[in-house]
């Protein structure tokens, strides 16, 4: 009779872990997703919830994570250190997140990331360049995103390939940037490079991103009498800027860099015909003609009805490089734990033509987890209407913009 008791249990207690396991298998993966979607900077918020709605499609619609749906809780962080960080306290402690994914500013991500790592919760970022958090060495922190060293890099080599016969030093190059840690990070960096390679500028010039009076800024570029113009801001104090260009009569070839510059909705918010005149190239993260970009650009112009953004592309990216980690984390174990995650992004190594961006891979530098194949591109504007990639030449489309 015992015996019989006994044999009974086991079954029982058997039954409950098939059916838990079951359960769980089928139960959706609940992630946050931290992103500007109001303040200054809520358009890279908005084009990141876009993109993260169009990768749940895509995943879901293939089978999910092992079985199991995605499903992203966007979290507003206003773009604010302060808000980014006590937002991740709460998802983090009262929410066990397991991992979470940052698709925001440079400033914000940087609160975030300072979080993470005092929790040992490992955070992915999408999209901020700063390489400042890069140089902290956190153990928690892994950026999908390039940094601001890959961006002056990627500016500078495409300058001596833009200038053709006339050598760089010779040309009047000046400096345009906002001046958070985004925008002063990548600046700064630049010019050291030109320095050190003898290339000088004639003036460097600097502004708060959410000043939309850039009048006196734009003169002051202008009385550098600059030919070539490297202007780093995001969308909405790029129009400001580019108003103001037109009421001074300023036209500079101008080199933009990151996604303010290649909004593709530049050509709506000002006159095509300024953008032409300013005969503007961008370095970028991400531009929807590249050839592995097809399957998302598709997918974003039938759910929305227009071209993604740089902005939506590099968070679309870092998705799936989520789902890379949370499938080789619930292969080693059905339990997603902070620790599975962490080693999980350790040991990930993804060919960059399986990704919709320029990156040659995916592959995180133990020491301080930058993506050590990030690389990015450069993009023109066409008639002031349409981007087309023309650097590097591996994956370009057109051809590069030549200085006069």
């Amino acid at each position: 009779m015992r015996l019989r008791h006994c044999l009974y249990a086991g079954l029982a207690l058997a039954a409950s872990t098939l059916l838990v396991q079951e359960t769980r298998a089928q139960e959706p993966i609940r992630l946050p997703m931290i992103t500007p979607l109001t303040g200054s900077i809520a358009v890279l918020g908005q084009d990141s919830k876009k993109a993260a709605e169009v990768a749940q499609d895509i995943i879901n619609a293939a089978g999910g994570i092992g079985g199991r749906p995605l499903q992203l809780e966007i979290v507003d962080t206003q773009g604010r250190p302060e808000i980014a960080r006590r937002e991740m306290e709460r998802l983090t402690r009262e929410g066990r997140a397991p991992v979470v994914l940052a698709c925001d500013i440079s400033a914000g991500t940087s609160g975030a990331a300072q979080f993470a790592e005092s929790a040992q919760v490992p955070l992915l970022n999408g999209s901020a360049v700063s390489a400042d958090i890069l140089a902290r060495g956190y153990k928690w922190y892994f950026s999908h995103q390039m940094s601001s060293d890959d961006e002056a890099a990627t500016a500078f080599a495409y300058m001596k390939t833009a200038t053709g016969a006339k050598p760089l030093a010779e040309r009047r190059i000046a400096l345009l940037y906002e001046d958070s840690p985004r925008g002063a990070g990548t600046g700064e960096r630049l010019r050291k490079l030109m320095d050190a390679n003898g290339v000088k500028v004639v003036s460097e010039t600097t502004y708060n991103r959410a000043d939309r009076n850039l009048l006196p800024v734009m003169r002051k570029v202008q009385d550098s009498t600059p030919e070539l113009v490297i202007w780093i801001g995001y969308t909405e104090d790029v129009v400001a800027g580019m108003k103001a260009a037109r009421q001074l009569d300023f036209k500079p070839y101008v080199l933009g860099i990151g996604g303010g510059m290649g909004d593709p909705r530049l050509p709506e918010l000002v006159d095509p015909a300024i953008i032409e005149q300013l005969h503007v190239v961008n370095v970028d993260y991400f531009n929807p003609d590249i050839k592995r970009a097809a399957a998302f650009r598709n997918a974003y112009l039938k759910k929305f009805g227009t071209e993604p953004s740089s902005y939506a592309g590099t968070c679309y990216a870092a998705i799936f490089t989520l789902k890379a980690a949370l499938e080789a984390a619930l292969k080693a174990s059905p339990d997603l734990t902070t620790t599975s995650m962490r080693d999980a992004f350790r040991k990930l190594d993804i060919p960059g033509d399986e990704t919709v961006t320029s990156f040659r891979s995916i592959r995180f530098d133990p020491a301080n987890g930058r993506n050590l194949g990030a690389e990015d591109l450069v993009a023109a504007w066409v008639d002031g209407k349409r981007k087309v990639t023309v650097f590097p030449p591996s994956i370009a489309v057109g051809k590069p913009v030549m200085l006069p």
